[in-house]
């Protein structure tokens, strides 16, 4: 039998053991594995890249005692946004979105006075407290937690001035919001995600950036655009738009794009294509003028798309002998031709190639 005193010390070990334990993560957003919540982001259209993946699955998958919040910086067009809808897609959460802009109020994002309340209460109808007073998207979004899984999307939080950063250091850090007309709202933190996505355009207060998870969001590689557009789209015209959208993304130099073709942007040439295709269009410039807007949205881009068409070797024409002067109509049939390489044949095919023997012979 055991003595009495070794007794008493071996059930303090145990204790000491327990106590010891990290805690349970009993985190309401089923994501398992990464791999896992990489193949089910796969499944509702985003393609996600395995370093994210990983990332995302770390943070709901430990112990957090505050409420666990993502920042996501990067590029527009990089799926930052479609990321988190995805995301609450494939785990049944709730997903609630502020989106920010220039010059916005911020006072309304705890609460904010009822305009049907004030009227009731002029004509007479008495008004508690907590009618008196709407509950901001923040406000909503911690009640919300309470019955189960929730996502607020904060986007482009970086478009209004950082006076919005102070207003998210105290929900997030002790998962609770003070309120004028009612009791504090407290938040399950293991059913709230805040995602906080922004640009360049500023950079965060320093004490909100001590309560996110950080990570750099990038354009996606070039398999996992072509896993995006393959399902709709030619194979060679996949193969060419991504090739394009690569070639416009790692530009650089005197000119540079500001904002190369996203996913999306690069699927709605593909469908537009096909459609010009399906439809019996089959002239280089008329096609190319179609989606030169959709795969050059901005005017800096557009620019810069048609000095790269005009100057670049690569891209030059043997049949124009100077493209400086040429018109914009050439300009959106060598964009064309570019997309509809090895879709369909080009009629002056043999002239070029005949022309560019001949300024090959010049030059030797």
């Amino acid at each position: 039998m055991m003595p009495l005193k070794r007794q008493h010390l071996t059930a303090l070990d145990d204790k000491r053991k327990v106590s010891n334990q990290e805690p349970e993560v009993t985190c309401g957003f089923d994501i398992q594995d990464p791999a896992s919540l990489k193949h089910r982001l796969g499944e509702v259209g985003y393609q996600c890249l395995d370093f994210v993946a990983y990332q995302i699955a770390l943070v709901l998958s430990t112990p957090s005692d505050k409420v666990r919040a993502l920042l996501l910086e990067g590029p527009s067009g990089c799926g930052k946004s479609f990321m988190a809808k995805s995301l609450a897609k494939i785990t049944g959460a709730d997903f609630m979105c502020l989106s920010c802009y220039t010059g916005m109020p911020t006072a309304n994002l705890i609460e904010s006075p009822s305009t049907l309340a004030m009227v009731n209460a002029m004509t007479g109808k008495d008004q508690d407290a907590s009618s008196m007073m709407n509950l901001g998207v923040l406000s909503r979004a911690f009640l919300n937690s309470q019955k189960g899984p929730t996502i607020l999307l904060v986007d482009e939080l970086d478009k209004p001035d950082s006076a919005i950063d102070t207003f998210f250091l105290g929900p997030i850090q002790d998962g609770k919001i003070w309120l004028e007309s009612r009791a504090p709202i407290e938040a399950n933190i293991n059913n709230l995600l805040i995602l906080f996505t922004k640009n360049f355009n500023r950079t965060l207060d320093e004490a909100l950036l001590r309560r996110v998870h950080p990570i750099t969001m990038t354009y996606l590689d070039s398999t996992l655009e072509k896993n995006i557009l393959s399902p709709h789209c030619l194979p060679q015209l996949v193969s060419n738009l991504v090739d394009l959208a690569d070639r416009m993304r790692q530009s650089d130099g005197s000119y540079k794009f500001q904002r190369p073709p996203a996913p999306e942007e690069l699927l709605s040439a593909g469908h537009y294509i096909q459609k010009l295709l399906e439809w019996g269009c089959r002239d280089f410039n008329f096609i190319g003028k179609n989606v030169w807007n959709i795969l050059a949205k901005s005017e800096h881009d557009r620019a810069v798309l048609e000095h790269m068409l005009r100057f670049h070797p690569d891209f030059m024409d043997p049949l124009v002998t100077d493209s400086r002067y040429c018109s914009i109509d050439l300009i959106f049939g060598r964009f064309g031709r570019i997309v509809l390489n090895g879709i369909i044949e080009d009629p002056e095919a043999a002239k070029r190639e005949a022309a560019l023997k001949r300024m090959e012979a010049e030059y030797d």
